[in-house]
């Protein structure tokens, strides 16, 4: 009985002794701590002032201001689209008024699509790309294939290349898989073969020929290179 009553009473000093310990932390540290909980609730505050007080209103006035721009787009009338028409703001000043929105995202990407293909202007056109909204599913993979093409325009192969395959290699998670995987792994594929890389090329156009229908265009021209690559091996 005396043993198990001094092994309570060790028992309950050393929790008293913890709790001692403790307390003198917290009356040691307490103004330190409560500098650190003020930050930490500041910084909570703020992010969801920042998601419900700041973003979530600019993204819907932003989707408000592209409307005509959008239906512009949807006319074929890319040129009132990007520069707007009849007081209603085009793709540009979109752009430019909601920077970091999502849709001022879209916005720069069919920018991008504007100089590329109507005003030939590749390095405005990949300024524009580059600020593209690379996750959205609907344009992503395609913003990461124009930068990958303007690089090429522009001469910078190599910077092209890489940009291409991320694209291939992103179109495995998009909606229009099927079709932008194989484009853009056969353009990465020529791309690396500009640059004499024919080990990188090769196993692009092995990876369009694997897990995309054999059938497809983009597939039968890379198995007619692939077969020429490993005729000169």
């Amino acid at each position: 009985m005396a043993k198990q009553d001094k092994k309570a009473n060790d028992t309950i000093v050393d929790v008293q002794e913890v709790y001692t310990k403790t307390e003198m932390f917290l009356e040691n540290n307490r103004k330190p701590l409560m500098i650190g909980i003020g930050v930490i609730a500041a910084l909570i505050g703020g992010y969801f002032a920042y998601q419900f007080g700041y973003k979530k209103p600019k993204e819907e006035a932003a989707s408000n201001a592209i409307y005509m721009a959008d239906l512009y787009s949807e006319m074929d009338s890319l040129e009132w689209a990007v520069n707007g028409h009849e007081g209603a703001a085009g793709y540009l000043q979109i752009a430019e008024d909601f920077k970091g929105t999502l849709v001022g995202k879209r916005a720069h990407y069919w920018c991008g699509v504007y100089f590329r293909d109507i005003k030939l202007d590749y390095q405005q056109a990949l300024d524009h790309f580059k600020q593209s909204d690379f996750e959205d599913n609907t344009v992503g993979v395609l913003a990461t294939g124009a930068v990958g093409d303007m690089y090429i325009q522009l001469g910078q192969t190599e910077e092209g290349a890489n940009w291409l395959e991320k694209a291939a290699k992103q179109a495995n998670n998009s909606d229009g898989r099927d079709h932008s995987g194989p484009y853009f792994g056969l353009k990465a594929a020529k791309a690396y073969l500009e640059l004499n890389d024919t080990k990188k090329a090769q196993s692009l156009l092995e990876y369009v020929l694997d897990n995309y229908d054999k059938k497809q265009t983009e597939s039968v021209e890379a198995a007619k290179i692939l077969a020429f690559l490993k005729s000169q091996q």
